[in-house]
């Protein structure tokens, strides 16, 4: 399972219906939506949620762990080139889970009946295809064609190319996940980040350094091969709303292309603009900053957004918006404080001596990401309310604004600069989502 630098993809866009039968909490349906929010005490899957955060941690160290290896085997430079051809995988295989196989998850969740279930992983699968082999073709061309963007070396431009088509395998996999999340089978995907991490550590740490980049590019499409062991061919009668999941293409394309594409021209940019090994300091950075965000992301979608979706049908929305803003962002606000007082240490042992970034620019980042958690409240609210227009017009205003500020400093740019930048578009980003989760 790829873990997404915006981990808010994998939130599902969810109706009352689909939250009721995902948490077991009225199956037949003789509870009314006001009725389960005034009355119904929430109570906590303790197993689903350690499970989930374990799937969650699984990722983030199995990430951390390649950046270390690969700042061992070939510095800040090799670190940014893996950044950057991850975010083409990302992009690629996102462009289908973001909207598609949020929706696969939705529709997954509504049924018990199997093979229902596996009529909606095929059209997915169709869906996904679609999205994603146009956007790869597209993505080899501009990699031919601007191949100082993204390292400008050979092994980089040979990479970029396997990474287009690594995105299309890696989007069977993650439709695959995403099937399993709406049978709330936790454990499979535990099994399959694993895996993931797994293959991603042995091709960083044992492949040959000229086949480095490729190998590492292949163990994101590995998993692929999982879909031959999910019955998926099951036949069922045809309906009209065997097509639902049509309406998930927008905010696919959306946030699925954007978010990615917009790390991909930021990264570039510090690369072109400083050097690549600044490009590879800030992606040492954010993927510190990571680890909170993935926690609080996974805290707001296993406690919150069905609380949202239950909340919205009740007209209680707010009352449970204050809460999630209580329950994530104060933790948040003091694990950064306490990462920023170690920066410097927990640099220089995740990757080496030689990535040190100002601590202006790290504490300029690090609020930055904490603001950027604070949107994701308003967004799964938002999600949770159904409102895919405005989830895709907010979208213009986080990472791609990020990236066209970065953008238009040119050879002014600096670190500090870039986490300015970085405040600024999350705090444009989180000031939309509150006024249009106000207008709901």
């Amino acid at each position: 399972m790829i873990y997404y630098a915006d981990q808010r993809n994998k939130c599902d866009l969810l109706s009352y219906d689909a939250v009721r039968n995902s948490l077991s909490l009225d199956p037949d349906g003789k509870i009314t939506p006001s009725t389960i929010f005034a009355g119904i005490n929430y109570k906590i899957d303790r197993s689903k949620l350690l499970l989930t955060l374990a799937i969650t941690a699984i990722g983030l160290a199995g990430r951390s762990i390649v950046d270390k290896i690969l700042a061992l085997r070939g510095g800040a430079e090799l670190v940014a080139l893996w950044a950057q051809l991850s975010s083409v995988i990302e992009m690629i295989a996102g462009v289908a889970l973001a909207g598609v196989g949020a929706g696969l998850s939705v529709l997954v969740a509504q049924t018990s009946r199997p093979e229902r279930q596996q009529l909606f992983l095929r059209r997915a699968l169709v869906l996904g295809f679609c999205m994603s082999l146009p956007l790869a073709l597209a993505s080899g061309v501009v990699g031919a064609l601007f191949p100082e963007a993204f390292g400008g070396s050979a092994p980089a431009a040979r990479g970029f190319a396997l990474a287009a088509v690594a995105g299309c395998a890696a989007m069977v996999h993650g439709l695959v996940n995403n099937f399993w999340l709406g049978q709330q089978r936790r454990e499979r995907m535990l099994a399959l980040a694993a895996v993931l991490a797994l293959l991603s550590l042995s091709a960083a740490a044992l492949s040959p350094r000229g086949l480095l980049m490729e190998m590492l590019v292949l163990s994101q499409a590995a998993p692929a091969l999982v879909l031959l062991l999910v019955p998926h061919r099951a036949e069922a009668p045809a309906r009209a709303e065997d097509h639902a999941l049509q309406r998930y293409v927008l905010p696919g394309i959306v946030v699925g292309v954007l978010s990615p594409a917009s790390m991909l021209v930021a990264r570039g940019v510090v690369g072109e603009s400083l050097s690549w090994h600044d490009s590879g300091v800030l992606q040492a950075v954010w993927r510190i900053s990571d680890w909170v965000c993935g926690l609080a992301a996974g805290v707001l979608t296993v406690l919150y957004l069905p609380r949202f979706a239950a909340a919205h049908a009740a007209s209680g929305m707010r009352r449970v918006v204050r809460e999630a803003a209580l329950a994530v962002l104060l933790p948040s606000a003091l694990l950064f404080g306490l990462l920023f007082g170690l920066h410097r240490p927990l640099l220089a042992m995740l990757y080496g001596p030689s990535f040190q970034a100002p601590p202006v620019a790290v504490a300029l980042l690090f609020t930055g990401s904490l603001v950027r958690i604070a949107s994701w409240i308003a967004l799964f609210a938002l999600y949770a309310a159904l409102r895919t227009r405005a989830i895709a017009l907010g979208e213009l205003f986080s990472l791609p604004l990020f990236a066209a500020l970065a953008f238009a400093a040119g050879d002014a740019l600096t670190l500090e600069k870039i986490g300015l930048f970085w405040l600024l578009a999350f705090a444009v980003y989180t000031a939309f989502n509150c006024w249009a989760l106000r207008r709901i």
